[in-house]
């Protein structure tokens, strides 16, 4: 598998409607690959949501829940959702709207290995 692959199994978040950005960012914040909509800032995007996921975790250490699986955020103007996909990378999802948010999920459930093979492989 190859960055490619990579490419196209985020192309699979964007089919969906609501789904403004679709990216595989380092847990530094550092843009891995992505597949965005008009408008999105990807890079300052991807910077931000590091810090999202180590809150997180954070949280859930202190709270004594353990590592973080996935990570929501609700505005009034949509969603952000960060899931851990390697110790090194994440996966972070804008969507527009919470509608299709079963939908993704599903998605994400059902690629997460995938997207750690075509990882694994850059």
């Amino acid at each position: 598998m190859s960055s490619s692959k990579l490419k196209n199994l985020l192309g699979r978040f964007r089919n969906v409607e609501s789904v403004e950005l679709a990216a595989v960012v380092a847990t530094d914040g550092l843009l891995i690959e992505s597949i965005a909509g008009p408008g999105v800032d990807v890079d300052a995007v991807c910077a931000v949501a590091s810090n999202g996921l180590a809150m997180a975790d954070a949280l859930g250490r202190e709270i004594d829940k353990g590592g973080t699986v996935q990570t929501m955020l609700e505005y009034d103007h949509g969603i952000v959702l960060i899931e851990p996909i390697s110790n090194d990378a994440m996966l972070l999802l804008l969507a527009n709207t919470r509608d299709d948010l079963g939908y993704v999920r599903f998605l994400v459930a059902r690629h997460r290995e995938d997207m750690l093979d075509a990882l694994s492989a850059i």
